[in-house]
């Protein structure tokens, strides 16, 4: 474990990039004190946009960076969000996507913060340490190149984010499609269905 302020400076900043401005599809498992759940999640970080399906057949949750809402099955939550509260807001399921909403980066209100890296085959884990407590520690790991977060384990907290691998089939993958209007305008875009 290197504890060097300069590799654990850029570490962390390898880590805020949170990996690739494209679109992407995963599954992110998240694992609290009182329940475990999965989800089927679409991403595009750099557009804060996204959506996140309970898995196997719960509701949708969906981001409108318009209006800044929340969406649950395309009715607004009755709250919405301020510039200030994005993506602190944001549910589990996707925060491993938004590494600023991640309360691990020493800031007032986060629980934890970087003390340590270690880079490990084509991963970097940081060790985090609890703000209060110095004897609770923490880690959350990302893929070294890209940036994109894999996991964070807490005593308290497990999320872990498995992404889709890119269509090698000879086909354009567009990624994440998102806006008001037809709903199932996606589906229709498909050429596999469709066309051939």
């Amino acid at each position: 474990m290197d504890t060097s302020s300069e590799n654990l400076a850029i570490a962390i900043g390898k880590a805020l990039g949170g990996g690739q401005a494209s679109a992407y599809n995963a599954t992110v498992f998240c694992q609290g004190l009182n329940h475990q759940m999965s989800y089927a999640v679409s991403v595009h970080p750099r557009a804060f946009m996204w959506s996140a399906k309970e898995l196997p057949d719960g509701p949708t949750r969906t981001f409108d960076p318009q209006r800044l809402i929340i969406q649950t099955d395309g009715v607004d939550d009755p709250y919405g969000l301020s510039i200030e509260r994005i993506p602190f807001s944001f549910p589990e399921a996707v925060q491993l996507s938004f590494p600023l909403s991640l309360p691990i980066w020493g800031r007032h209100l986060d629980d934890y913060h970087p003390v340590g890296s270690e880079v490990r085959g084509s991963d970097t884990t940081l060790l985090l340490r609890h703000r209060v407590d110095p004897t609770i520690f923490g880690s959350f790991t990302f893929d070294t190149e890209s940036g994109m977060a894999k996991t964070l384990v807490t005593p308290t907290t497990a999320l872990k984010l498995e992404r889709e691998a890119r269509p090698d089939n000879g086909k354009y993958d567009f990624g994440f499609v998102a806006g008001s209007g037809d709903p199932d305008l996606q589906n229709r875009l498909r050429t596999d269905k469709n066309t051939q």
